[in-house]
């Protein structure tokens, strides 16, 4: 009689286990079980591996899951409600999980002891969550991690890219920044370019990534550093800045050479400087440098310029590779010479390049001089060149400018002429002739 009694209770629990897996639309092969949406009511303790697809609950307790299944070995969640892991307050004896697999759902974040109750856990996969932080619990002793496919925050701290085993997180390289300014970009190459950014920056300067860009032709990424030497005392330009150093500031301070931008090579990098409020007096040593050429950025305003080379000026614009929509100039709040030798080429360049240069209406004549502050671009030829002599000699420069011209293109056209009469009819031309 107790026998058919036992016999009974384990009949009775096989037909409950039947109807629990049939609830939760499970299905059992040996020591496995696959659900759809949810978890059975009954316990399974002869279940190790537990894999649930389409989840529908919002909360993940393991409290439960060791309550129903103590000798699970196997845990996966697949998609795609799930967004909070219960605080886990287990028993003594702790799980005997090897791996667990959270994936494709919405956390965002994790107990901060959750490995703790997992002593003999080998792999964690958590990847395609709602992750922005590095999780806090501990990772030691994990074999296998996974963590792609989050949506990790890159404008905090990613020093933990740097310092975690890569034998262990095996798809650290697929780790993408989510949001602006590094979105879809390596975690691990922003955190590498953080890091050269912070051990190579100028003394008494701040530095940053401000973004990192692909380069079309070469797809390499490429990192745009800034950084900030305002107002620190320099009385140079720095002689050492971050590679790939893209934009810099050295508002005021005292720099008067700019030598280091034609020599240093540290320089061709360098597409924004801004130097305003120094006092610089010339750039007459930049004339037919690299920097020149290849500058997006040049600021030098309230600065005791008086001058500048307006024909290299002109040419290294006309070479420039980032004409015309990139390339903009600072140049108001200069004592400008307003003579008739430099005013009037100055503000032919002026006007070539009004789109370019940025505060074209405060580059003013110097205070102390005949035309105290008036806008070089509204200076007439008159104005600045008073006395006869002077504007005789410009008009009979731009004047035998014109003939030249005119010349040139007569004798090209003539022999142009010549070579297409000579291709007709075989006659070469008369002076041609009369030569001995």
């Amino acid at each position: 009689m107790q026998a058919k009694g036992v016999l009974w209770c384990v009949f009775a629990n096989f037909i409950v286990a039947t109807v629990a897996e049939k609830r939760a639309n499970c299905t059992r092969k040996d020591t496995k079980l696959f659900c759809e949406k949810n978890i059975p009511i009954a316990n399974f303790p002869s279940i190790t591996w537990l894999n649930v697809t389409q989840v529908d609950w919002e909360t993940l307790d393991f409290n439960v899951v060791h309550q129903k299944f103590p000798n699970l070995r196997l845990l996966s969640v697949v998609g795609t409600n799930l967004t909070k892991v219960h605080k886990i307050t287990l028993p003594d004896t702790p799980l005997d999980l090897r791996i667990i697999h959270l994936s494709s759902l919405q956390i965002t974040n994790f107990p901060d002891n959750f490995t703790s109750h997992f002593p003999f856990l080998d792999t964690l996969n958590i990847s395609g969550n709602f992750l922005g932080e590095f999780p806090k619990f501990s990772f030691a002793g994990l074999g296998s991690v996974y963590l792609s496919a989050n949506q990790w925050n890159c404008s905090n701290s990613l020093e933990w890219a740097l310092k975690v085993n890569r034998q262990v997180f095996k798809d650290l390289e697929q780790l993408r920044c989510f949001k602006m300014p590094h979105n879809n970009k390596p975690v691990l190459a922003i955190a590498q370019f953080r890091k050269i950014t912070r051990d190579s920056c100028t003394p008494n300067c701040s530095c940053h990534l401000i973004k990192c860009i692909t380069d079309m032709e070469t797809g390499v990424l490429e990192p745009i550093i800034e950084v900030n030497c305002s107002f620190r005392g320099f009385v140079e330009l720095p002689s050492k800045i971050p590679p790939k150093t893209k934009i810099l500031h050295l508002e005021g301070n005292f720099i008067k050479d700019l030598d280091a931008l034609r020599t240093n090579p540290i320089y061709r990098d360098v597409l924004d400087i801004y130097l305003d409020n120094n006092i610089v007096t010339s750039i007459n040593n930049l004339e037919g440098s690299y920097w020149l050429t290849h500058l997006r950025v040049f600021s030098l305003r309230n600065n005791e310029i008086t001058e500048i080379p307006a024909y290299a000026i002109d040419n290294a614009l006309e070479h420039n590779t980032n004409m015309p929509n990139a390339v903009r100039l600072f140049l108001g709040g200069n004592p400008w010479r307003c003579d008739c030798l430099f005013a009037p080429r100055f503000k032919e360049m002026l006007q070539k390049y009004a789109p370019q240069i940025i505060d074209l209406r405060d580059i003013r004549c110097a205070k102390d001089s005949d035309n105290s502050l008036i806008p070089v671009i509204d200076l007439s030829r008159t104005a600045v060149c008073h006395s006869p002599s002077e504007y005789t000699i410009q008009e009979a420069l731009d004047l035998l400018n014109g003939v030249l011209a005119s010349l040139i293109v007569f004798v090209l056209g003539k022999l142009a002429y010549d070579y297409y009469h000579y291709k007709k009819t075989g006659r070469l031309p008369w002076i041609v002739t009369k030569l001995p």
